[in-house]
């Protein structure tokens, strides 16, 4: 199976522009923090959490973030960490699979540690880092774990069971902080597991659920004391990110695809993971598959491959099977009901990413961003030119737009400039940019 030809649609022609390089006050070079959430929806459930409330009053928050499809957690942290669609970075599901060679894996921790899966030709902001004398380390980051254009992260903590459940939320804020000040560090980039752990265990608006969100957003607040304590308020920028929301699962909301067609004339699949599917059919069954799914249930939306929207930006990759389909939120999706299936009480992710639920969040803290502004919606895929305009590094092809995220910096007068690129090229003025820019952004609000 072809291991991905990253090829990326500019969504808006922004090129590098020269006013200054991207530096804190006093001279001194900007850093940065990547803290990935999991799971921390546009809309925080519901919850008051004080400590993110505090970095929207001094920094940026958006209305909501729209990630991509799918909505699942390495799919959707590799995007950010691209500024790729997922048909063009590769990473198009949390398992990794061959439909020639019938490899896979079975679990989000297994496929961190699968380099083909990865190593596709996109360039996560680690590698940008590291390709343009930067130092980059990676906590239990997604892509992490493998060379990446024959690039490792300076120093890497593996995302594995044993450090969700023994490493602290402080512990890793501890060794974050650690890397950016004794190793001299540009960019860590931090995942926390949760609420989205959680999540999945007791769904949205369980008592425990409830407590974990509050713990994290604790955390949050210990990073920015800490970041205050060392007197690094100056040069530190933090940007808070998810990947995706959830939606708690009706138990007796479930569609089998075996009610509806043979195994038998299916030659390889992905499914029982999540709320889609997609398939291989014997040779002569595309048809005859296809046709029984597209009708099977009101609630399982059914495509061939060429036929996935474009919208979802999915359907390119090489590595899609000719058939794949996906439930409505709040469903589940088998091949068959286990033993298991019917009593499961916890909230989900992976669904179409037009659904609010699905929306992720998104806050910045920093010399590099306004104070109190509140930002209207971006896409993840702008993350990625966002944090090497900070760094000050010529990014790596990508489908980001500096028109969505642009309002959000601190004015040149303040303590920044605003080197940026979406690809790597030639380099134009200030007044053209604004004015290609004017041109080009169009934003699409979903529903």
């Amino acid at each position: 199976m072809c291991a991905g030809k990253v090829t990326v649609i500019v969504t808006a022609l922004v090129l590098s522009i020269t006013l200054s390089t991207s530096e804190a006050v006093e001279g001194k070079q900007q850093k940065l923090i990547l803290l990935l959430t999991d799971g921390l929806r546009w809309d925080s459930y519901g919850q008051d959490l004080p400590q993110l409330n505090e970095v929207a009053r001094t920094g940026v928050k958006t209305a909501w973030m729209d990630g991509v499809f799918l909505t699942q957690s390495t799919t959707s942290m590799y995007s950010i960490a691209t500024g790729l669609y997922p048909e063009s970075h590769g990473v198009i599901h949390n398992v990794y699979f061959d439909p020639i060679t019938k490899n896979r894996t079975y679990s989000f921790a297994d496929t961190l540690n699968v380099t083909e899966w990865f190593d596709t030709g996109a360039e996560p902001i680690w590698v940008t880092a590291i390709l343009q004398g930067k130092h980059a380390g990676t906590i239990m980051y997604p892509g992490g774990n493998v060379p990446i254009k024959g690039i490792r992260p300076d120093k890497n903590v593996p995302s594995t069971s044993w450090f969700w459940y023994n490493y602290e939320m402080k512990a890793r804020i501890n060794d974050t902080i650690s890397w950016l000040t004794e190793d001299d560090f540009d960019l860590v980039m931090l995942y926390f597991d949760n609420p989205d752990e959680w999540l999945h265990i007791y769904g949205i608006g369980h008592l425990e659920s409830i407590k974990k969100l509050q713990e994290v957003d604790e955390a949050i607040g210990y990073l920015f004391d800490v970041i205050a304590e060392r007197q690094l308020e100056d040069i530190i920028n933090v940007i808070i990110a998810s990947d995706h929301g959830h939606i708690n699962q009706q138990q007796w909301k479930h569609v089998c695809l075996y009610d509806y067609i043979n195994e038998s004339d299916v030659d390889f699949i992905i499914a029982d993971y999540g709320p889609t599917f997609q398939l291989v059919p014997n040779d002569g069954k595309l048809n005859e598959i296809y046709n029984a799914l597209k009708t099977a249930h009101p609630a399982l939306t059914v495509y061939k491959k060429e036929d996935i929207p474009d919208r979802l930006h999915y359907g390119k990759s090489d590595r899609v099977l000719p058939i794949f389909g996906l439930v409505d939120p709040g469903w589940h999706l088998h091949t068959r009901i286990g033993e298991n299936d019917t009593d499961y009480a916890g909230s989900a992710h992976g669904y179409d990413n037009q659904w609010m639920i699905m929306k992720s969040s998104f806050y910045a803290r920093g010399p590099f961003f306004r104070e109190n502004y509140a930002s209207p919606p971006i896409e993840s895929v702008d993350i990625y030119p966002l944090m090497c305009e900070i760094l000050g590094l010529d990014p790596a092809p990508n489908n980001g737009s500096r028109g969505r995220y642009v309002d959000m910096i601190a004015s040149t007068g303040d303590a920044t400039g605003v080197h940026s690129a979406v690809g790597r090229g030639g380099w134009l003025t200030c007044a053209f940019i604004n004015l290609l820019l004017s041109s080009v952004v169009f934003l699409e609000y979903a529903k």
